[in-house]
């Protein structure tokens, strides 16, 4: 048994000696320092490693990365349609070059995420598999005193990814094994005080392939861009409405419709929001409200066409207090309405574009039990650092149906009836990271589990597994 393991996971086990050798060279780069040495000269030398400075390459011309490894396993299936024993391992390699003049900069970032299944049943998508993308390249422009003195004008063009406010609707993944990214314009445009305005009009780019035996193969199949597939927006940020407080203010829209070789949902949905923030200082409570209403029109199950209308409202109130390691406590609170009535001619369904969210809502991969669709989630969480390089995290969030009558979206368990209760279950999740090599290599474990509640136990097409327990290690190397 344990030999046939190695053999059927040798590719796995090669990424991870790498990755391990790798992690070695960079901590003897950044511990070996030469004798007799200026001060200026040893703060430079005991910096991070990074293979430009390495390279020896121009001001011109900058050159970074990351390698990164995760292994993720969980037993006690929650979705329909999926083994109970899941386990995979992901690895995300990616390099990025810039090339910058006076005014103009070139930029190009390949990304190369892959999956070594195993003896994994998980059920494999896009989001997991990329093998060998280009998912970036744009040329920028940048100009200061555009508009008023003081003022810094940026414009990209071509291929890019966003992160766009709280990172709730548009975001570039960090979890995730592969990235959103967005072909068109981006303009940034930030004035002497600190206000910003962005405004973009893109072509979402669409991952490829979408076969689960092609992303099980690693096979390369170069993303596209569709005209029938638009994204566009606006976000404006202003730093200081009050003491200490920040106000944003959006509007975004998508707009899809089928083309050859590509289906789509047909949405047709604008999205308009506030949030204000109140910044985290320690002794004192910190706040984050965001509210958002989603307007158009959107397909319901049966690929009809209904009216669209939904709300996604979010809630942090914290305290830092003063004490080793910065100990953070905060209370939760995220409301995001479902489908009322399955019968009806409206969609009330959120759909949170193109958000992350492991940060609110546990960890994705072959995880992802939960996201801003359907959702009442009130909940707590601790953060602290107990040490200079270590970091811990724990969270403890409850999980209802906002319509008992719409689907736990997530996992395709459904009551039409609302018969099964409203109450999901429970999700305790704990993570630590520690700096292996502080900004070069980072190690992270981290464990959820998901105790079901009336509605996994008595929703029709529910698995009756019961309860969800989840692991991950990953390492980070940033070159």
């Amino acid at each position: 048994m344990r030999s046939a393991w190695f053999s059927d996971n040798s590719s796995v086990i090669r990424t991870l000696l790498t990755s391990f050798c790798l992690a070695s060279v960079a901590a003897a780069q950044t511990s070996t320092q030469p004798l007799e040495l200026s001060p200026t000269e040893v703060v430079e030398e005991s910096g991070p490693w990074r293979l430009g400075k390495a390279l020896g390459t121009p001001e011109w011309f900058e050159i970074s990365g990351t390698i990164r490894g995760r292994f993720e396993t969980f037993d006690e299936q929650f979705r329909t349609g999926a083994g109970g024993h899941q386990q995979i391992f992901v690895t995300r390699s990616m390099v990025q070059a810039t090339l910058r003049d006076t005014y103009l900069s070139a930029t190009a970032e390949v990304m190369d995420s892959r999956i070594y299944s195993g003896v994994s049943e998980a059920r494999l998508n896009t989001g997991i598999g990329n093998a060998g993308e280009l998912l970036q390249a744009y040329i920028a422009t940048e100009f200061t005193d555009a508009f008023s003195p003081g003022d810094q004008l940026r414009v990209q063009f071509g291929r890019h990814t966003m992160n766009v406010g709280s990172r709730r609707l548009v975001a570039r993944n960090r979890y995730r094994n592969t990235i959103n990214a967005f072909t068109g314009v981006n303009a940034q445009w930030e004035s002497a005080s600190g206000t910003q305005v962005r405004a973009f009009y893109t072509l979402p780019v669409q991952r490829l392939p979408r076969g689960s035996a092609e992303l099980d193969d690693n096979e390369l199949e170069y993303d596209e861009e569709r005209s029938s597939v638009r994204f566009y927006g606006v976000h404006a940020a202003v730093p200081d409405v009050a003491t200490d407080v920040a106000a944003e203010f959006y509007g975004f829209g998508l707009l899809e419709s089928d083309a050859d070789g590509l289906s789509t949902r047909d949405r047709n949905l604008k999205t308009v929001g506030t949030r204000w923030n109140k910044a985290r200082k320690t002794g004192s409570l910190h706040w984050e409200l965001e509210s958002v209403y989603q307007f158009g029109e959107s397909p319901s199950s049966a690929a009809v066409t209904l009216d669209h209308e939904a709300w996604f409202h979010h809630l942090i109130v914290g305290y830092q207090f003063d004490g080793d390691g910065k100990p953070r406590l905060e209370a939760l609170f995220d409301y995001v309405t479902g489908d009322n009535d399955p019968n009806d001619d409206r969609n009330n369904r959120f759909d949170t574009l193109f958000g992350a969210r492991r940060f609110e809502f546990g960890p994705t991969g072959i995880f992802g039990a939960f996201a801003r669709s359907n959702l009442v989630s009130p909940g707590l969480r601790f953060v602290t650092k107990p040490a200079p390089k270590w970091e811990v995290m724990a969270t403890q969030r409850f999980h209802y149906l906002a319509s008992d009558r719409d689907a736990w979206t997530t996992s395709g368990l459904r009551d039409a009836t609302g018969l099964s209760g409203s109450h999901i279950g429970n999700l305790s999740e704990f993570r630590v990271r520690y700096d292996l090599v502080p900004k070069s290599v980072r190690i992270e474990f981290g464990a959820a589990y998901l105790s079901a509640g009336s509605f996994i136990d008595s929703a029709p097409n529910a698995t009756t597994q019961g309860d969800t327990l989840y692991g991950y290690f990953q390492t980070n190397f940033t070159f």
